[in-house]
């Protein structure tokens, strides 16, 4: 196995090949569900909204929020609308890449603002 995370996912995605069609099937699955929760967490981050907060304006409770974006939970389609709505999108089929479905690591962690430390957890 080598030892980057990059190498580990090529490693997968070989083995799936391997597999055959089901399980190339079931990674792009994955791929899709963890693609979904990384936008959440990037947008509502961008957004300048805590778990809670976006909790407190949809109605999802915050520990479903949690679960959603660390990929899980697997939400309904009108739980994800409504994540959505909130933040300023909306749900949609859009085609696939032929080429390539994962999105390398590198172009995704930019995306994401800073997270922020508690105030509690500051020296003071």
């Amino acid at each position: 196995m080598g030892t980057k995370f990059r190498d580990f996912l090529t490693e997968i995605e070989d083995e799936a090949r391997a597999e055959g069609p089901a399980a190339v099937a079931e990674l792009a699955a994955f791929d899709e569900r963890y693609r979904l929760a990384h936008e959440l967490m990037v947008h509502r981050r961008q957004k300048g909204l805590t778990q809670t907060k976006l909790a407190q304006l949809t109605g999802v409770g915050q520990a479903d929020i949690s679960r959603i974006e660390s990929g899980r939970a697997n939400p309904t389609v009108s739980t994800l609308a409504t994540l959505a709505r909130a933040l300023g999108f909306g749900i949609a089929l859009v085609p696939l890449k032929q080429a390539r479905t994962r999105v390398p690591a590198a172009r995704r962690a930019p995306s994401l603002p800073p997270r922020r430390t508690p105030r509690s957890l500051v020296p003071a």
